[in-house]
């Protein structure tokens, strides 16, 4: 097999900041899906100055279950930060106060 042929079987499932990559190749990982974050080393170099320098990629014949196992992961963590909308509040000042 050719390196070109190669290429052809791996797409980007994802592009974007850093730890949401680490957290997406998990979540594709727990699903049985093979994935691999790759432009991280250019972090060291340029930091924030490229945005989107981080992708996820997996095999081609992956790219389909891989966008659902994020798209639900994404549906579940919105679901979960709703509930959380009514959190109480302190109902004293939460500032720390000079020693008297």
């Amino acid at each position: 097999m050719s390196a070109e042929e190669h290429s052809e079987d791996i797409v980007r499932v994802y592009s974007g900041p850093y730890v949401t990559a680490e957290i997406y190749q998990q979540i594709l990982q727990e699903a049985g899906i093979p994935a691999r974050v790759v432009g991280e080393e250019l972090l060291a170099s340029f930091g924030s100055a490229i945005p989107d320098v981080v992708e996820l990629w997996v095999q081609r014949k992956d790219a389909e279950k891989a966008q659902a196992a994020i798209k639900l992961y994404e549906k579940q963590r919105e679901e979960r930060a709703s509930r959380h909308t009514d959190f109480p509040k302190p109902k004293d000042d939460p500032l720390p106060r000079p020693p008297q």
